[in-house]
């Protein structure tokens, strides 16, 4: 499985449904590597020595909208080494008759769930008998019918972390995500998880929601993410779930995508109690007709109502807006830019990307939204994707590029502040972990530790020549100091990440390996 990159704007965060789709074949009997590209450098050298080393039968990727591109280059590898070629995943669900038809080397596309649909594949079973994948039979494309969704998700097994380079997502300081349900009710025009996982919400059992954090946990996590698309609208999963991890006496802080008009005092009480620290709120726009275009089913004093119960509880929140939705003008522009500061909240705005299988997209025309392009690459929510008669891309690209603009020159200042010892102690903190995050990703991306981890032992510490060496390449040292590179790689050798083997000549570094299961 190829864990395919995506652009640096976005945090890297652990493939939860590769993991899923791993663990249900390790747990069938099945060998299962995953090749994580996101935290390493992207290479066709790289693909081909990891598919001659293993040998793969099936080779399969789960992009999301804007690495699917680089998937289908993955996989055209695979493909030319003679692998059969699998790919899932949000996107290609609603993309599937394109990507076959742009893509021949792509042999199957697995739809919506695809943990059964995958088992069947490696089974061997004829591609008419699976459901919920597309494929072509003698050069036609077939569309086999949906799987029904699965609805007893505790006999899936946990996702198979330990396949992860775990210590690459600790020096980064990423969390782990999870999910304790699968389906949301709410169908926001720019969004397919209705779709994706179905609108009924299935829920898993609280007991082995809280195992699994055990398990997270084990592996060095302290900080988690549930994924799921409405966590706090069933209080009584909820409420069960934080009894659970309150009377094992787990400590560690977690964070949850919620709805502001989900939530109430004593909620959020006792997700505080549970160690509870952030919410995520979709709030979208700050304009009512928009918000009801995009079926969102809430408004603004929902909002704010929202907002207070959680910042009164002790929980921190990041207000999401989108701009660029249907009905957006330069005044509802303006009108989200002013709620989002009254809200007196972390914010922040992205510009609306029309994902395959969106209503937004099949219905743009109707919705006055003009699609520029399908450079799938772009469409990381950070750019204009489209525009309509009243905002054109220039202006969507204009304010969301000052706003972020506005949040980098705060930083600025902070970072100087920080030099000049003027600042708080949670400042300080902010900034070393911006740093340790800067020299992560340069380290990762770029394969440093692989590619340059080998050193002539010439009597000097290993840490004192591993800090040299990679201070010496411009794109670090252009950023920061060396006594900062010594620290945040100091950092890294005491939380176990970085360790080094050395005989009389060289020293060699590498990452250490955690949680890796020994094959039997």
């Amino acid at each position: 499985m190829i864990n395919a990159p995506y652009p640096f704007s976005e945090c890297p965060t652990l493939p939860l449904g590769l993991t899923y789709l791993a663990a249900v074949l390790e747990k069938n009997g099945y060998e299962v590597e995953i090749l994580d590209m996101v935290i390493s450098k992207f290479s066709r050298k790289k693909i081909k020595e990891k598919v001659q080393e293993f040998k793969p039968d099936i080779c399969g990727a789960g992009p999301v909208t804007m690495n699917y591109p680089t998937a289908l280059k993955a996989l055209n590898i695979c493909k030319e080494m003679g692998a059969t070629t699998v790919m899932g995943g949000c996107h290609v669900t609603f993309w599937d008759e394109e990507c076959l038809t742009e893509a021949p080397y792509i042999d199957v596309i697995v739809r919506r769930e695809g943990e059964y649909t995958l088992l069947d594949l490696v089974k061997g079973k004829d591609f008419k008998d699976i459901l919920g994948i597309t494929y072509r039979e003698d050069g036609e494309i077939i569309v086999n019918p949906d799987r029904p969704f699965i609805q007893n998700l505790d006999e899936l097994p946990f996702p198979a972390r330990h396949l992860l380079p775990l210590a690459k997502y600790h020096a980064y300081k990423t969390g782990a995500s999870m999910v304790t349900a699968r389906g949301c009710p709410y169908h926001c025009i720019f969004c397919v998880g209705h779709k994706m996982v179905g609108s009924k919400v299935r829920y898993r059992n609280p007991k082995l929601v809280v195992d699994e954090i055990e398990e997270i946990l084990s592996l060095g996590f302290r900080d988690i993410c549930v994924e799921d698309d409405q966590l706090t609208m069933n209080h009584k999963h909820v409420f069960a779930i934080c009894d659970e991890i309150i009377s094992r006496g787990l400590k560690f802080d977690w964070a949850a995508f919620s709805r502001c008009d989900t939530v109430t005092p004593e909620l959020v009480e006792k997700m505080r109690e549970a160690g509870c620290y952030y919410f995520c709120y979709g709030v979208e726009s700050g304009d009512h007709r928009i918000l009801e275009l995009a079926r969102k089913r809430q408004t603004r004093d929902k909002i704010r109502k929202g907002v207070k119960i959680a910042k009164e509880g002790g929980i921190k929140v990041l207000a999401s807006f989108i701009m660029g939705l249907p009905g957006e003008t330069p005044q509802t522009m303006r009108e989200s830019l002013e709620f989002g500061a009254e809200l007196d909240t972390a914010y922040g705005y992205h510009i609306l990307a029309p994902f395959p299988g969106t209503e937004v997209r099949e219905k743009s025309k109707e919705f006055g939204i003009r699609i520029l392009h399908d450079d799938f690459l772009r469409y990381d929510a950070n750019q204009a994707v489209t525009e309509s008669d009243e905002v054109p891309r220039e202006l969507l690209n204009k304010v969301v590029g000052e706003f972020n603009e506005a949040i980098e020159s705060c930083i600025r200042d902070t970072e100087r502040d920080v030099v000049e010892g003027k600042a708080t102690p949670e400042m300080v903190a902010e900034i070393n972990l911006r740093r340790r995050r800067k020299l992560a990703w340069l380290l990762l991306k770029n394969d440093h530790i692989e590619r340059n981890g080998v050193l002539e032992n010439n009597g000097e510490k290993p840490l004192k020549l591993l800090v040299d060496k990679m201070h010496s390449f411009k794109s670090v040292s252009n950023i920061l100091t060396r006594d900062q590179v010594e620290l945040v790689i100091s950092q890294f050798i005491k939380e176990g990440l970085l360790e080094y083997d050395s005989n009389d000549h060289q020293i060699v570094w590498k990452w250490v390996q955690i949680g890796k299961k020994k094959k039997t």
